[in-house]
């Protein structure tokens, strides 16, 4: 395809991929060149996804497997799966994620650690099965973990959530130190708000949305291909001087907390 972010016959793991940001990313690298695997828990779901990027993309683009992320065993069968359908595996985005908001005095420890084994445990079973894959065989990849910007500032609601992203991000900068002497590059995402999955159950009308926007500094939801497009820029050549670092799209939202309230027409 060429330009920036070119993922052209790049080979990439998407987990998280039957719905949300998964889906859209997967159609969006597909659609950028690179052929793509799709995991998730339900078959419905990513055969839906190869489908519709079939339909747009072309066949061979993209595939499927069921796997649930929490398990090491099925995640290297998952891998498996990936190698094979794909001719091997060039690269991965961690984006599966759990997320019910919930005050954290009644967030039960079942409930705190159903999140965390997905979204850590999650992170660390693909991305330590994929780079010592890539380690044993001499292979270099990038892998690309989807957080959000309350891995660093927290949010009111989302404990559990927080909590797991802002460990991912600390894997993402440890992983990017210590395997850099092997080629392997590991970044982050950090999307701001989108109209995708769990948020339009969130954002139930018309003055939750202008709440909403009035703390975004440019003053609109962010669009699922421009994270998709970030996302193949960090997997791409033109980031191969970058690691260990998050990416933060997010309008400018996590610099702005507060200031819809403030008075700014002073003259002094």
């Amino acid at each position: 395809m060429g330009g920036v972010g070119d993922v052209s016959g790049r080979r990439i793991v998407v987990t998280g991929g039957g719905g949300g940001l998964g889906s859209a990313v997967a159609a969006e690298l597909c659609r950028l060149g690179a052929r793509v695997l799709v995991c998730g828990r339900t078959r419905a779901t990513l055969d839906a996804v190869v489908e519709a990027v079939t339909a747009e993309a072309g066949d061979g683009r993209c595939a499927a497997a069921v796997c649930d992320v929490r398990d090491a065993g099925q995640v290297e069968a998952m891998l498996d799966a990936a190698e094979e359908a794909l001719g091997g595996v060039d690269g991965l985005v961690n984006n599966a994620s759990g997320l019910f908001p919930v005050r954290a005095e009644r967030l039960t420890s079942n409930g705190f650690r159903s999140v965390v084994d997905i979204v850590l445990q999650g992170t660390w079973h693909c991305t330590s099965a994929l780079g010592r894959r890539w380690i044993d065989r001499g292979e270099t990849g990038a892998v690309v973990n989807v957080l959000t910007p309350y891995a660093w500032t927290g949010a009111p609601g989302i404990v559990h959530t927080a909590s797991a992203k802002g460990g991912v991000l600390t894997m993402t900068r440890t992983l990017g130190a210590e395997w850099g002497r092997f080629g392997i590059r590991v970044n982050a995402v950090a999307p701001g708000w989108m109209r995708v999955g769990g948020t339009l159950d969130l954002v139930t009308d018309a003055e939750r949305e202008r709440r909403l926007l009035g703390t975004i500094p440019l003053g609109r939801w962010l669009r699922a291909e421009e994270a998709a497009r970030a996302i193949a820029y960090l997997l791409s050549d033109d980031a191969s001087y970058v690691t260990g670092t998050c990416l933060c799209i997010d309008g400018g939202q996590h610099l702005s907390a507060g200031l819809p309230d403030i008075n700014l027409t002073s003259n002094v």
